[in-house]
């Protein structure tokens, strides 16, 4: 079997991008609130530091557009390198069910963190969420085999109450490749950056039907490195990749490897329940 790695291939020089963002961020930066169905879920993490409200709020959820349109406004903050602790929750941000934004929260050490990028936070916003949010369950699932993942995910995104704490849109494809992107700046705009890369792999295939997304950063000095992953099908890889493609087996190399999804807003009861009646 090929290794995933011996696929991976540079194109930088199809994005001489080198975006920058300034020292201060607009946390909600380019999310418009006023279309589509938006919601909130904040998840608790491990620390080392336990607070109070991540037993009095758990795993919670907004719909609520005028709490976070006020968000929007308010949560403007400078940039910080001084985040060396770990997170207490993880905010996730979706858009017609769709995961949009990933936001970590250190409310100890006060500083959030976007995109490998931390700005200083006050941890007393976070008690915001009290009036305007609610409790709801989650369940960790595992899979052996992708069928079985494939039909979770196809009941499950039936839905609208139900969100998965990662983007699983990669599961619905056959296939990927890898895809390097070096020697930009630590500060680039990574958003644009994505929307420039799926714009010219749409140019090149002509097609639409694959998923980016980012797998793997690293930041050095002033320079960034960044890896994607784009799922796609075989005939779509071999059209900008002279290597034969993965399949989606090369991640799950054996028998005894698995895939792990946490799905919020159904606990593991009301998983078996649904899945036995399809």
């Amino acid at each position: 079997m090929v290794k995933k790695w011996t696929l991976t291939i540079i194109l930088a020089s199809f994005f001489c991008l080198n975006m920058q963002q300034g020292q201060a961020r607009q946390i909600f930066e380019g999310l418009d609130f006023n279309q589509g169905i938006w919601a909130m879920i904040g998840v608790p993490i491990h620390n080392y530091v336990a607070k109070p409200i991540q037993e009095e709020l758990g795993t919670f959820i907004t719909k609520d557009l005028g709490f976070m349109k006020s968000l929007k406004q308010d949560w403007d903050f400078p940039i910080t390198f001084d985040d060396d602790c770990d997170h207490h929750y993880a905010l996730k941000v979706y858009k017609n069910g769709q995961l949009v934004r990933t936001i970590e929260m250190n409310l100890h050490c006060g500083y959030i963190t976007i995109d490998n990028l931390s700005y200083t936070f006050n941890p007393k916003e976070f008690n915001r969420f009290k009036r305007h949010s609610k409790a709801i369950p989650w369940s960790r699932i595992t899979f052996k085999d992708m069928n079985t993942l494939q039909n979770a995910i196809r009941v499950l995104e039936k839905n609208d109450d139900i969100f998965w704490y990662e983007d699983v849109s990669q599961y619905k494809y056959s296939g990927f490749f890898m895809l390097n992107i070096n020697n930009l700046a630590w500060n680039t705009n990574t958003d644009s950056l994505m929307a420039k890369i799926r714009s010219k792999v749409e140019e090149k295939t002509r097609r639409t039907d694959f998923y980016v997304r980012e797998y793997f950063r690293y930041t050095e000095g002033e320079t960034m490195d960044i890896r994607y992953l784009i799922n796609c099908d075989s005939e779509m890889a071999r059209r900008l990749v002279k290597y034969q493609y993965l399949p989606w087996r090369a991640h799950l190399p054996n028998k005894n490897s698995e895939i792990h999804i946490l799905a919020l807003g159904i606990g593991e009861d009301e998983y078996r329940r649904l899945m036995r009646n399809r």
